[in-house]
């Protein structure tokens, strides 16, 4: 093992979304933590390890240069990664870090890539106690942990989780990354893959009966838990896979949701035509992921990667989820969870880098203990370890019952 390994390398340190992590860091992490910034260019590297105000690493390495990822790799105990289109440029990363035994957190959406890795090195990561956790930003830990703690509020009364049901409401501005990969997945294909409901579950947990449970929100419904209109929801297809994978993980583990456990996902609209509105937008963007002069419209009209909202934006931004859990025996709760901040940007850094600490000074805490590893999700990885951290950073979370 190298001696100067970091507990913590920050990989696309100076993109938009790298510079608001190296921050984070500088701000929140412990006085001890060995810390090291990483891109392609050293001389931004430099410039922001000087604009942090403190002494990070400073490790040069490009995505397309493997000896350097790897080089990467080997010195850290916990990769962190902004640097995307994933699909584009995370192969490299991933191979070294479960090569190098780095555990590893990612920003990433693009669910047919994570399906990929799932395929490539699940089975490796397990038997090495390797935890490579992909999708540690507002997508999905909002969701994903949102839903773990109805399941764990149930199981503490002795009953399982038959259906959880998540709706968002949410203001913030959209980064030159997060439009990139969206544009990444029409332009490689991958966006017919999407509608797979269980694209990220192992093939125990792809049943024609799992499969029937398992729908994308396609029109609006009224809520009378909530009393809001429910509209298709833009990021379901990712969140709703995520969670679907780890209830499949915990079945795999001994501890299922529930025997027949199903989570949809909307957004909340006040309104009967504001819900009509969403889902005719979203059916639009949708079509023109798909299309080469909709990705070129899109392309034309959104940030450029290293660009992003300006700080009055992400500062005034913020998101709640609501998600209302019914027990096998009829009970029903509803779990809150919310944050201020722009999700796209504050929120995706906290659960990102909070994550990553997470994995880097509370190991033997983590669900599963420090053996457990492979291709997982947030809440099977981190749980309650992440959800206390984000509690002390200014989420909250609570589970209240239903009369």
């Amino acid at each position: 093992m190298t001696q100067d390994r970091f507990d913590v390398v920050l990989y696309g340190a100076t993109g938009f979304t790298g510079r608001q992590t190296a921050h984070y860091f500088a701000a929140h992490a412990p006085p001890d933590l060995r810390w090291a910034i990483a891109a392609r260019n050293a001389g931004k590297l430099e410039a922001l390890a000087t604009d942090l105000g403190c002494a990070p690493g400073v490790i040069v390495a490009d995505s397309t240069d493997a000896a350097s990822v790897d080089a990467m790799c080997a010195r850290a105990r916990v990769l962190l990664t902004t640097a995307g289109p994933f699909a584009l440029y995370g192969d490299v990363v991933v191979d070294a870090a479960v090569r190098r035994r780095a555990h590893y957190v990612d920003i990433t959406g693009e669910t047919p890539w994570v399906r990929r890795l799932i395929d490539r090195h699940h089975a490796q990561a397990a038997a090495d106690g390797t935890r490579i956790v992909p999708c540690c930003g507002f997508d999905s830990v909002p969701s994903d942990l949102g839903t773990w703690m109805v399941v764990e509020h149930f199981r503490a009364q002795n009953t399982a989780t038959r259906t959880v049901s998540a709706s968002f409401k949410a203001k913030g501005g959209l980064n030159g990354g997060t439009a990139a990969s969206a544009i990444a997945l029409g332009e490689s294909g991958d966006a017919a893959l999407l509608g797979d409901t269980l694209l990220l579950n192992p093939p125990t947990h792809r049943t024609s009966a799992e499969r029937a449970r398992s729908h994308d929100r396609r029109r609006p419904t009224w809520d009378a838990d909530r009393k809001v209109w429910l509209a298709p929801f833009f990021m379901a297809p990712v969140n709703t896979r995520v969670v679907r994978r780890s209830n499949a993980l915990a079945d795999e583990a001994g501890a299922a949701y529930g025997p027949a456990f199903a989570y949809d996902e909307a957004m909340e609209t006040r309104r009967r035509t504001q819900a009509w509105g969403v889902t005719l937008a979203l059916g639009a963007f949708e079509q023109a992921v798909r299309r080469p002069l909709g990705r070129a419209a899109l392309k034309r009209l959104s940030p450029r990667p290293g660009q992003g909202p300006s700080d009055k934006v992400m500062d005034g931004g913020f998101f709640r989820v609501r998600l209302v859990g019914e027990a096998e025996d009829g009970r029903k709760v509803m779990a809150v969870m919310q944050a201020d901040g722009d999700p796209g940007n504050r929120v995706t850094v906290k659960c990102l880098c909070e994550s990553a600490l997470a994995l880097a000074t509370q190991a033997d805490a983590l669900p599963g203990g420090a053996r457990r590893g492979g291709v997982l999700t947030p809440a099977f990885a981190l749980g309650d370890v992440l959800l206390d951290r984000l509690r002390a950073v200014g989420f909250t979370a609570t589970v209240t019952p239903i009369a």
